[in-house]
């Protein structure tokens, strides 16, 4: 992909997928794009890789890891009933012999 080098005038590199490099990312993923979607897509992944450099300049040193010092607060696991099977059943919309039914998905 197209990224200018970092020099010291430039602390945001410009970066720029163009027309041909998307083409290639989205044969990579088995996509198939008309040209105009292709351009579309291109300036997306553009403006995405452009703001991911915004964020490398974002000075972090001083910050600590994590969005709460103290961690995740977590509720307590206490054990709690289930819901009463009979309650399950009458709210399935298919149930056989103690299971749900589902439609096959896979040959």
């Amino acid at each position: 992909m197209a990224l200018l080098a970092k020099t010291a005038e430039c602390t945001l590199c410009s970066v720029q997928i163009t027309r041909e490099e998307a083409k290639r990312i989205a044969e990579l993923a088995h996509l198939d794009f008309d040209d105009a979607a292709l351009e579309r897509m291109a300036a997306e992944m553009t403006k995405i890789l452009t703001y991911i450099d915004q964020l490398r300049e974002v000075e972090t040193s001083d910050k600590s890891v994590g969005a709460t010092p103290t961690g995740t607060p977590l509720r307590e696991d206490v054990a709690r009933p289930g819901i009463p099977r009979d309650a399950v059943e009458r709210n399935a919309p298919s149930w056989r012999d103690g299971y749900f039914v589902v439609p096959k998905v896979i040959e």
